[in-house]
């Protein structure tokens, strides 16, 4: 069986609830691995959250998951600027991630044909393994 040890979370501050997130938690403490918890601010979606930084994303974190799930896992925050797909493939490769984890919601096939799907620019981009987690509706 693998073995993850370092891992990539990929966080969407703009959702109202972060869905993946506990599963993605709880999928680290299972391993005893460190996670990191990355938000990417796109110039192309106009910089949602122009004052994100690690404290700012470690304070969502805290309102979504209980603090008692957070103390079993080691948490490395990070902020970064750019293109999401490729900021995320290039901090797992300088941080040496072994397994990214994304969330992904279903979108309709006409969604889908017009516009990318991050969680698949990441998969297409990258040579590590990628799970991918449903997103709660």
């Amino acid at each position: 069986m693998q073995c993850f040890k370092n891992m990539l979370y990929a966080i969407n501050l703009d959702e109202d609830a972060i869905g993946s997130l506990s599963e993605a938690l709880d999928f680290a403490k299972m391993f005893k691995s460190r996670i990191h918890i990355v938000y990417v601010n796109d110039p192309m979606a106009g910089y949602r959250h122009p004052a994100d930084k690690e404290d700012a994303i470690a304070l969502r974190v805290r309102k979504e998951v209980p603090e008692a799930v957070l103390e079993q896992v080691d948490i490395v925050y990070a902020s970064l600027k750019g293109a999401v797909a490729e900021e995320i493939v290039k901090y797992a490769q300088e941080q040496q991630n072994d397994l990214i984890i994304v969330g992904h919601r279903h979108r309709s096939k006409l969604y889908a044909s017009m516009f990318d799907s991050t969680d698949v620019n990441i998969i297409d981009s990258v040579l590590l393994p990628v799970l991918v987690l449903p997103e709660k509706r």
